[in-house]
């Protein structure tokens, strides 16, 4: 069985249609996005229809996901991303938007005797997302995911992506999908199960990042006048 894992989509139309090429090729069972589908980027209603769509998929809501569902009047008016989250809003459907109302904050199954979670990231008491700590350490990664008990614990919001196994459990983060974290590449992962082993793997794909860029780059001149 084999499983691909996206996270941090972030509306990147281009560089997650070369990653659904890629899938194709690799012809995973599932696939497992671990949120913020939408935010940042310019096609996220492009995004969303492809996602919600797609056969034998599993999503979790991340924090932008959020923001394109909710009143965004008690932001700060000083916010730097407040008219992109309005412009966003706009120019989501709203069956889009009832999907990614609809997605849960976390999804658990189990894959030839392995338990899994996937979550954008966990949360606190107050039931929001923990402040971010960037590439944590083993001892990090403990406290940030205390209580997930799974053998396998898939998440995203640290772009950078960090990939543990800490005792018998691993914590996979393969970094984000569409944030132009390498030059003209983007990346996924995919889970491997056989005979009762398990493997992973970071998959890169070039793609065409600048038209990505072009066209949000379009968006920001309008909204923000630059």
């Amino acid at each position: 069985m084999k499983i691909g894992v996206i996270t941090d989509i972030h509306s990147n139309l281009p560089a997650l249609k070369a990653v659904l090429s890629e899938m194709d090729n690799i012809k995973p069972d599932y696939i497992i996005c671990c949120g913020d589908v939408v935010g940042n980027g310019a096609f996220p209603e492009e995004t969303v229809q492809i996602l919600s769509r797609l056969k034998n998929f599993y999503c979790v809501k991340g924090n932008h996901d959020i923001f394109a569902t909710i009143n965004l009047d008690g932001f700060s008016q000083e916010d730097p991303r407040l008219k992109l989250f309005r412009w966003q809003q706009k120019v989501l459907s709203g069956y889009s938007k009832k999907y990614l109302a609809g997605l849960p904050l976390k999804f658990s199954g189990e894959y030839c005797g392995m338990s899994l979670a996937a979550a954008h990231y966990p949360m606190n008491e107050k039931n929001r997302f923990k402040d971010l700590i960037y590439l944590p350490n083993d001892e990090q990664t403990k406290e940030l995911f205390k209580g997930y008990s799974e053998d396998i614990i898939l998440f995203g919001h640290e772009h950078s992506g960090s990939l543990q196994k800490i005792g018998n459990q691993y914590f996979l983060n393969f970094g984000t999908l569409g944030n132009f974290l390498e030059e003209g590449m983007t990346r996924f992962g995919i889970l491997y199960f056989e005979n009762g082993n398990f493997d992973y793997e970071l998959k890169k794909v070039p793609y065409d990042e600048g038209k990505a860029k072009k066209s949000l780059e379009t968006i920001l001149k309008i909204l923000y006048n630059r």
